[in-house]
């Protein structure tokens, strides 16, 4: 019996345990029959894994995917002649669907790509639009830590690069090389950029085409573009062809960003700065992003190779910086702020665009001609970039100038490219300023004014850009109280001797220019164009030269102008867009702004606050602060 017993407690345990390796061998093939890719369930904290072409191919086969979490976890070489692989006539993953149409036509992909370091190679297209390894990056998208290697892309339309051919997600920590070619909107990394951003990416391949042709993005709308580069040869057979940005709209904002205007071939671009080979090379050109969190996302061999992405484990060091309180007096609050006392910490600050929220006092006169660009010299490090990165601060000057500041730029382009609103730049004197922009927005203090305050500054020199130039400040909409210029100014439209464009919201008064102010269309002594901006008891001396809309004071269309004037004849123009002419014997008489309503020393009918003094008969009204820098 106890054999039997046993017996039969021996088969029933063979039995269950068979039943358990067939439940499971069943298990393990239902789960192999449903399961996707090479695992993961798709969600942020297990995302799907890429491993092999065959789950890339099947991710671009799966719409139904595309608002999921991936993640690449092996390089894949896509090469056509491998086994499985194909040369695309669409993008591999969210491809336009319908060549014909000129908008996409399909479903953008809306999840998140995490390459984690790995490389996608050898990626061969030939079709129409909307052509890359992504067709188009939606709201909410994301792409990083990504490399996208000899790829060989050709379009017969638009929106073509090597990540993504239309991009209004975000592309970051990603390179790309190879070959691309297309229409318009063709970029080594990225074709066309809307509503996402680029940051920290580069780009070294050959890239051609039409129109909008750029050798990182062919062209960017409201995308920001930050801490990127590219190198690669770039050519275009119409219009916006760029060594990093081949087109870019207004609200399309570059910060931070470089291209080899050697290797390029181009020496202009829509956004960023141009710089030859070795300095290309060299750290100091980078050093901006090595600060404000972004420290170690880059690397460099000095003199011997382009910046790399710290992932990419090349040679070299990382770029990294202090914080700025250790290189610069104070913590940058208002009772105690960052005090600058040399021009090598005044330059410092364009370093730290995380800082530009923060007050700053000038402690000392500071000469920046060791920052000029010339002659192995560095170029001075502008403060507010532009979009998306302007100054908000508080800047005061504190009495002491700035002198022989050289800024030779693009647009932007002064001390301050960018105030916005909550900014303040008071009590700061610029002498013997050297502003060139080939650009817009370029002036002796400030390029452009976006709702910032500008109280008692002022700015000598001269000051040269294309559109919207002004002794003072490029194109302001906000406020310039109690100023001057004594600037050179000349451009080609909008150029005035203390503002360029006066738009809506900006207003000037208690103000004044005496340069020479030159250029083609809407040229003013005080102001080129104003339009729906306030301008109030201001004058113009200098001599006035253009086109056509030139005036004395105001060029173009005028604004709402109360108690202004001009010279006349040393101006050499008689009529203006609006204020008043008068002689030089006129506008060196006190009467003549008094009885405009001007405050000045010795009268109280105008009010008590001593605004203006003048030596009647040999010079013209002067800021009562003015006289303490007699």
């Amino acid at each position: 019996m106890g054999i039997a017993t046993c017996h039969c407690e021996r088969s029933a345990a063979i039995k269950a345990r068979a039943y358990v390796a067939t439940a499971a061998l069943l298990l393990a093939f239902a789960s192999t029959a449903t399961a996707k890719y090479s695992g993961g369930s798709g969600e942020p904290n297990d995302p799907y894994q890429i491993a092999t072409a065959a789950d890339l191919i099947a991710l671009g086969e799966t719409p139904g995917d595309y608002d999921k979490h991936f993640v690449l976890t092996a390089d894949i070489d896509l090469d056509p002649k491998l086994p499985g692989r194909k040369v695309f006539d669409k993008a591999v993953i969210a491809p336009d669907m319908d060549p014909v149409k000129w908008d996409f036509q399909g479903t953008p992909f809306t999840g998140v790509f995490d390459g984690n370091g790995q490389t996608i190679s050898h990626l061969k297209i030939n079709g129409a639009s909307y052509l890359g390894l992504f067709g188009q990056l939606a709201s909410g998208a994301e792409v990083k830590n990504l490399g996208v290697v000899d790829v060989n892309i050709t379009g017969s339309r638009n929106c073509v690069g090597a990540v993504a051919g239309y991009n209004s997600g975000a592309v970051a920590e990603c390179y790309s090389d190879g070959a691309v070619s297309g229409g318009s909107g063709v970029g080594g990394l990225v074709g066309w950029t809307g509503l996402g951003s680029i940051s920290n990416c580069y780009s070294t391949g050959t890239v051609s085409g039409s129109e909008e042709v750029g050798g990182l993005v062919g062209f960017t709308y409201e995308a920001p573009v930050t801490d990127c580069y590219s190198t690669g040869t770039v050519s275009g057979t119409g219009q916006n062809v760029g060594g990093l940005v081949g087109g870019s709209g207004d609200l399309g904002p570059v910060s931070a960003c470089f291209w080899d205007t050697q290797t390029s071939g181009q020496a202009r671009s829509a956004g960023g700065m141009g710089r030859t080979t070795a300095k290309m090379q060299r750290a100091a050109t980078f050093l901006i992003w090595g600060t404000c969190g972004n420290a170690g996302i880059w690397t460099i061999d000095e003199g011997n190779d382009y910046p790399r992405l710290s992932w990419e484990n090349r040679p070299g060091t990382a770029i990294r910086l202090e914080k700025l309180s250790a290189r610069i007096p104070g913590t940058g609050t208002k009772d105690d702020p960052f005090c600058i006392y040399m021009a090598e910490e005044l330059n410092i600050v364009g370093l730290y665009p995380c800082e530009w929220d923060k007050h700053f006092k000038l402690m000392a006169d500071v000469d920046m001609s060791g920052f000029d660009g010339k002659g192995g010299r560095p170029a001075f490090n502008v403060i507010g970039t532009g979009y998306p990165s302007p100054f908000a601060g508080i800047f005061d000057g504190n009495g002491p100038t700035i002198s022989h500041l050289t800024i030779n730029g693009e647009s932007w382009v002064g001390l301050f490219g960018l105030l916005t609103s909550g900014a303040e730049v008071k009590n700061l004197g610029l002498l013997d300023v050297n502003m060139t922009g080939s650009g817009d927005y370029v002036g002796g203090l400030v390029g452009e004014n976006y709702f910032g305050i500008i109280t008692a500054s002022y700015s000598s020199g001269s000051i040269s850009g294309t559109g919207s130039v002004g002794g003072l400040v490029g194109y302001n909409w906000g406020s310039i109280v109690a100023s001057y210029s004594t600037a050179t100014v000349s451009g080609t439209e909008r150029v005035g001797g203390l503002v360029g464009s006066n738009t809506t919201g900006g207003s000037i008064a208690t103000s004044h220019s005496t340069g020479l102010v030159s250029g083609t269309g809407s040229v003013g002594g005080l102001v080129g164009y104003s339009k729906e901006g306030r301008i109030a008891t201001s004058y113009s001396s200098g001599t006035v030269i253009g086109t056509e809309r030139v005036g004395g004071l105001v060029g173009g269309n005028g604004g709402d102008v109360t108690q202004c004037f001009w010279d006349t004849q040393t101006s050499g123009q008689t009529t203006s867009a609006a204020g008043t002419g008068k002689t030089t014997v006129e506008t060196q008489t006190a009467r003549t702004f008094i009885d405009a309503g001007w405050d000045f020393v010795g009268e109280t009918a105008n009010g008590t606050e001593d605004i203006w003094w003048i030596l009647e008969g040999k010079d013209y009204p002067r800021l009562w602060w003015e006289a303490a820098k007699k």
